[in-house]
């Protein structure tokens, strides 16, 4: 399977400040053609409070972009070597301009998300109610432009909505879009701020996209019995595929998991357990989905739109 997003990148980078990859090692074994092949690989920024605090005595205060990407990239290179990936940013709070973007993709950069859940000069997540901001729209252009895919998870309803404007205007002028939604949920399942309502589900289908449905419990519904996060995850899948079609839906973990073992936080809420997600997944389609559209699912609709694409 493809997961479509796992923050593996930072998690890359937090060893390299540590100088431990014990825990790399270990997950490195989920990664193999009967379990996970491909991932979006990613790499998270906060607010410069919150980098403070994950980053504890290895912050300076200097967040430097281009060379975490360059650190983490290379080392995923090194411990995962097997493994199809698409490098991808979340948060572009630190990133300087259209230029410094242009650098990251020299560097192997092909997914972006504009913000995480905070405000920054580009656009806003869910912690405002600012829109996309002139600096975000040239990103974004720049960004298209270099054929880097737009990644529209994580915004608020404002950004979401200009982000679907500029695309239009976009496409219109021609440009070959690759837009995707790595990690969300239906909103009008589960009505957790970071989820999407069928409008702009809906509003997304003239891109081609493909939806990433993240089994991180708290998108999901709230209980802490798995059995019924399952049943309502699935509920998630068939509902984009009721609105997007079958060709248009992926899955995505977003595991947390390793805030477990790298902050200590009590972190139990992910739906599978990493070491078997695509038996597990398999089994849960499979209620719906015949062999086909399960493949279609864990890997060809998101394999095929972004991993073949010629770069």
């Amino acid at each position: 399977m493809v997961d479509m997003h796992y923050d593996i990148l930072s998690i890359l980078y937090y060893a390299y400040l540590r100088d431990d990859f014990t825990y790399v090692e270990e997950i490195s074994k989920n990664y193999n053609s009967s379990n996970v092949s491909g991932v979006i690989a990613n790499l998270y920024f906060m607010n410069e409070e919150e980098m403070r605090e994950e980053l504890g005595k290895y912050y300076t205060g200097d967040i430097d972009v281009l060379k975490m990407f360059k650190i983490s990239t290379a080392l995923f290179k090194k411990y995962f070597p097997q493994v199809k990936a698409i490098f991808s940013i979340e948060g572009c709070d630190y990133i300087k301009d259209t230029f410094e973007l242009k650098e990251l993709y020299k560097l192997g950069l092909r997914n972006l998300l504009l913000v995480w859940n905070n405000p920054n000069k580009y656009g806003s997540g869910t912690r405002s109610d600012m829109g996309l901001t002139d600096k975000g729209r040239e990103l974004l252009i720049k960004a298209i432009d270099l054929g880097i895919s737009i990644d529209l998870s994580h915004m608020n309803r404002k950004t979401f909505s200009d982000v679907v404007v500029l695309l239009r205007e976009q496409k219109e002028l021609g440009k070959d879009l690759k837009v995707i939604v790595s990690h969300s949920n239906c909103y009008d399942i589960y009505n957790h701020e970071r989820n999407l309502d069928d409008d702009q589900i809906m509003a997304i289908k003239e891109f081609n996209p493909v939806m990433g449905l993240v089994s991180y419990g708290p998108f999901v519904f709230k209980s802490k019995d798995k059995d019924i996060l399952k049943d309502k995850y699935l509920e998630h899948i068939e509902r984009v595929v009721s609105i997007l079609g079958i060709e248009s839906v992926g899955i995505s973990t977003d595991d947390m998991t390793f805030a477990n073992v790298l902050f200590k936080e009590d972190n139990d809420e992910m739906l599978f357990n990493y070491r078997n997600v695509k038996e597990d997944l398999t089994k849960l389609l499979s209620r719906k989905y015949n062999r086909d559209e399960v493949e279609k699912i864990l890997y060809s609709n998101i394999f095929n739109k972004l991993f073949l694409e010629k770069r």
